[in-house]
């Protein structure tokens, strides 16, 4: 994937208000093709520590899912089927659900996995003013016209006036944000009251702001997850996929999910084109 590395540019996601109002603008992957500027925020996490108890792939289901709503912007085929094949070698059954067809269903049915990797755009809302729930936010791979026709205009509404979902879209050079593709995603809130519990599953969101605040790694260990894996600012996409195929690897070799993290940070530490870095939350 070296190859890969020269096609970087910064994207922005945006959460918006009926369709109209920006409430919020830091998020996103970085990736080809698309133009931005680059959104910082300075907020303080709190992670886990090395050698925590009870953590670790004997303890857990041997079904893995991967959600990839970013499959549908940009597809990472490579990383994709690596992955997919060291878990089915190891033992684990693996559902995949890529680009429009990673909805709200798969988010809602987490709790019959041991391990999710969402590999999502990421947004985040810092700003209470706004209402809204405050974290960070899942891309799903609908667009929110698709979402409606899915669910329902109704319940796709509803959704959005309560906070589990905001529209959000990836703005795009010269291309005025009333003609772009409106994504549906999902808050913290969306996890606390819609998602099955969970029975100590391993997450891990490779989108940008997962563990700018705890507020969604709090929310899916209140659920039943064991740890939650997540980046601290801005992240490459291409620099994400890299980790995300170390960080499988060592957790096979180890068993053990967060001494993958701390191996594969020893290893490759920050994103070099953002300093984003990657962080968890555990229960214990």
């Amino acid at each position: 994937m070296a190859g890969k590395r020269g096609l970087t540019a910064i994207i922005i996601a945006i959460l918006v208000v009926a369709g109209i109002a920006v409430y919020t603008i830091l998020g996103g992957h970085t990736g080809p093709s698309n133009g931005g500027g680059e959104a910082h925020t300075t907020t303080t996490t709190t992670t886990g520590h090395a050698g925590i108890g009870g953590i670790t792939l004997g303890n857990v289901s041997r079904t893995v899912l991967i959600y990839d709503s970013l499959y549908r912007e940009f597809p990472d085929d490579e990383v994709l089927d690596h992955i997919v094949r060291a878990f089915e070698e190891a033992g684990f059954s693996v559902d995949v659900y890529k680009g429009r067809n990673a909805t709200l269903d798969q988010l809602v049915a987490m709790g019959k996995y041991g391990i999710v990797i969402i590999r999502a755009h990421g947004a985040y809302n810092g700003d209470p003013s706004t209402g809204k729930p405050l974290g960070a936010y899942v891309y799903t791979g609908l667009y929110v016209v698709e979402a409606e026709a899915l669910y329902g205009v109704d319940t796709v509404e509803e959704g959005i006036r309560n906070g589990l979902y905001a529209p959000a879209v990836i703005p795009r050079e010269g291309v005025p944000l009333s003609q772009l593709p409106k994504y549906l995603s999902v808050s913290p809130k969306f996890f606390k009251t819609m998602a099955a519990s969970l029975n100590n599953t391993i997450v891990f969101f490779t989108g940008c702001f997962g563990m700018t605040d705890n507020r969604l790694a709090e929310t899916l260990l209140s659920r039943g997850a064991s740890v939650f894996i997540g980046w601290e600012g801005n992240v490459t996409w291409i620099y994400s996929d890299e980790f995300l195929e170390a960080w499988v690897d060592a957790l096979i070799k180890t068993g053990d999910p967060v001494k993958a993290v701390e191996t594969v940070n020893a290893t490759m530490g920050p994103d070099p084109d953002t300093g984003a870095q990657v962080r968890y939350l555990s229960r214990w």
